[in-house]
């Protein structure tokens, strides 16, 4: 007779590269064109008091908290793959994380529109927020199951990798002048 023993080894669950790359690349071509979005909405007003030195230097500030921001988003999934059971988010890691990273920065980038100087702070979201990362959680491990819906994301994901060419070269850079900036 068999018995099943529960299985302590959390590093065997930790996604190999080839699984964090693809989800990685979902966070990037989030967070990165979000943040670029809000930087040349703004740059036409620094055109009049900065210059092109300090603008850079506020670029690559930017970047290096992308490149933060990016990480530590990423460890959400990855805690979520060792925490849980192999076959509630391991077996599946690049379905159920890239869908797990669309809703909640979605919602994160909704809740971020809705504050404004002009209104009142959005209590409704706030108390809503709970109930929506619930229902986050609900659809990733429903909707994971979905087999066209995984291989949609699979291929969005994997595809998504290019941008990483980019968002990487630049973010080491950027933290290279950072570190230098700020160590002379």
């Amino acid at each position: 007779m068999h018995e099943k023993v529960l299985d302590l080894n959390f590093a065997q669950r930790i996604p190999k590269l080839e699984q964090l790359v693809p989800v990685y690349a979902v966070i990037v071509a989030m967070i990165y064109p979000w943040s670029l979005l809000r930087f040349f909405w703004r740059l036409s007003s620094w055109l009049y008091f900065s210059t092109v030195g300090e603008i850079a230097v506020i670029f690559t500030y930017m970047m290096v908290v992308n490149l933060i921001e990016t990480i530590l988003v990423l460890l959400a999934p990855v805690l979520m793959s060792v925490l849980l059971p192999q076959k509630w988010f391991y077996d599946k890691f690049i379905t159920k994380g890239s869908l797990l990273i669309l809703l909640g920065l979605g919602y994160l980038m909704y809740f971020d529109n809705h504050l404004s100087f002009a209104a009142p702070f959005p209590l409704d979201l706030v108390y809503w927020t709970p109930a929506i990362a619930a229902a986050i959680l609900a659809l990733v491990f429903l909707l994971g199951w979905i087999g066209f819906l995984g291989k949609i994301l699979n291929e969005l994901a994997n595809r998504l990798t290019i941008f990483l060419y980019i968002s990487i070269p630049v973010s080491l850079i950027s933290l290279l002048v950072v570190l230098v900036r700020n160590i002379f």
